[in-house]
């Protein structure tokens, strides 16, 4: 197991990933040292643990974690088949071209910045047909479309690019219901083998990323409010105000919660792309079922 302690003094800041290495994301604090010992003596042999120690208002460690020994995402091997017809037609419709979709992305992000993607954990297959009978068939498309990109995001089933996948989905659905359809520029070229979101999405990311973090990880985060930590900080800068967010409420009870303002933030992520290219009908145009969808993919092969 790889340990590393550094001590920090930053005025009511704390690193959700660690800032020498954001493959390690915060995992547990307490005040005292014999309760992080024995917390890490728990950790499975394939888990790597950075410690760290702040001092806001009391000083306490953090416990860093990350999984090791991952591939490429070109590497990940699973057994499609049986997988897909244990989900049901529909689903299984569905999550094939979904997985298309992630594919192409990923082969689209290693041609661009010259290197293959690393996967830090394998494809949870049995996630998505989850995360799509999850989703309110019912309403108008962009409603539909938001709701669908929220809930795959939301069951973080992919390795990586959980956010781009999610943006392409929205476009594969509402092109199934207007065929001429496609999302307004989403990425921006930072140099020859750099991109990144436009402002416009980045706002969403962003959102959508805080959202998450405070969604799975409340009861963790009232902790560091009561340590006074006032701020949370993901990789790529993404700053969380810990005094905008409602943390002290039940694990299950966040879940509900910031899953429904996840949705909705997605919803409105829609609206705003159909806005963008001209496209307002959408909103109110009624959505695919799940069936209709799916049946819309077979004809296309």
């Amino acid at each position: 197991m790889l340990l590393q302690v550094q001590r920090i003094r930053e005025m009511g800041h704390v690193y959700y990933h660690h800032p020498g290495d954001n493959q390690f994301s915060l995992d547990f604090v307490h005040e005292a040292p014999s309760e992080i010992v024995a917390r890490i003596v728990e950790y499975d042999d394939d888990v790597a643990v950075k410690v760290r120690k702040y001092d806001l208002d009391s000083e306490f460690f953090g416990i860093y974690t990350s999984r090791v020994g991952g591939g490429d995402v070109g590497d990940l091997e699973f057994d499609l088949g049986e997988a897909l017809s244990e989900m049901g037609a529909d689903n299984g419709t569905i999550v094939a071209r979904l997985l298309e979709i992630y594919q192409a992305l990923i082969a689209q992000n290693e041609e661009e910045e010259g290197v293959p993607v690393e996967a830090y954990k394998n494809i949870d297959i049995d996630a998505l047909p989850d995360a799509l009978n999850r989703v309110s068939w019912e309403g108008n498309a962009t409603d539909v479309a938001g709701r669908l990109a929220s809930n795959l995001i939301l069951k973080h089933a992919l390795p990586n690019a959980n956010h781009r996948t999610a943006v392409a989905l929205v476009q594969f659905y509402l092109r199934r219901i207007a065929p001429d359809f496609s999302m307004p520029e989403t990425s921006v070229e930072i140099d020859s083998e750099t991109y990144d979101w436009r402002e416009w999405v980045n706002e969403y990311i962003n959102e959508s990323k805080r959202l998450l973090t405070v969604r799975r990880k409340n009861v963790l985060l009232k902790h560091l409010s009561d340590f006074g930590a006032t701020t949370l900080e993901r990789k790529h800068e993404v700053q969380i105000d810990l005094t905008a967010y409602e943390l002290d409420m039940y694990p299950a009870e966040a879940k509900t919660v910031y899953a429904t303002a996840h949705e909705e933030l997605w919803i409105e992520f829609v609206e705003e792309a159909v806005e963008r290219t001209d496209n307002p009908e959408l909103m109110e145009t009624p959505g695919l079922s799940k069936a209709e969808f799916a049946e819309k993919i077979r004809t296309l092969e």
